[in-house]
């Protein structure tokens, strides 16, 4: 794992990049939101809103930011202004369309936002060797395997970008191949502990 040290400047651009592409997504988010689902361009963008307000993508993203990033200190950076941008887009972008701002709603996913640099932390540590990195890759893997289940119940596009997104993310983390044991592994049991858990519900209950 290349861990070299970054200068400040170029810490800087990534994670204003990092920003203005949560922005830009926040942004395309709220905006497929007000699109009427009728003709070819409403349907995409109808599509567009279920990606978008389903919890998948978002770990998905996070976890390529962070795995990608060359030190866990700079996943933590880069994904909490990746979800600030986005949230900070979605919001201002929501008061300006509809005149009104949704504290509450605003308040929870900003604590969530500001919990993400923890996770990131953890998630860097996925594309190691071991079991301890199986465990940190198995845990967005087995996340988004619980929220694209229901794909086998009612064949949806969405879940089944979710158990997509799980597949790029085992294919990225689990290097060299024999860690795909230990990652498959852990991540079913990840997903058993959350499915069973409603851990989800619990975090994410009326978002």
């Amino acid at each position: 794992m290349n861990q070299s040290k970054l200068p400040t400047k170029q810490i800087t651009l990534y994670a204003t990049v990092c920003f203005l592409f949560g922005a830009l997504l926040g942004v395309l988010a709220k905006f497929s939101d007000t699109i009427p689902s009728n003709g070819v361009t409403g349907l995409f963008f109808s599509y567009i809103s279920e990606i978008t307000t389903n919890l998948g993508i978002w770990v998905a993203l996070a976890t390529l930011l962070a795995v990608w990033s060359r030190r866990p200190l700079y996943a933590s950076l880069n994904v909490l202004t990746f979800f600030l941008g986005m949230l900070i887009a979605y919001y201002v972008y929501s008061k300006a369309l509809f005149g009104f701002f949704p504290t509450y709603y605003f308040v929870r996913w900003m604590l969530i936002a500001l919990a993400s640099p923890l996770a990131a932390y953890i998630v860097w540590f996925g594309k190691g060797k071991g079991w301890i990195a199986a465990f940190c890759a198995a845990l967005p893997i087995g996340v988004l395997v619980v929220q694209g289940f229901p794909f086998f119940y009612v064949f949806s596009i969405v879940y089944a970008l979710d158990l997509l997104l799980a597949i790029v993310l085992l294919v990225q983390l689990a290097k060299p191949k024999a860690q795909y044991v230990k990652v498959v592994s852990l991540s079913i049991l990840v997903f058993l502990i959350v499915r069973n858990s409603n851990l989800l519900t619990y975090l994410f209950g009326g978002l």
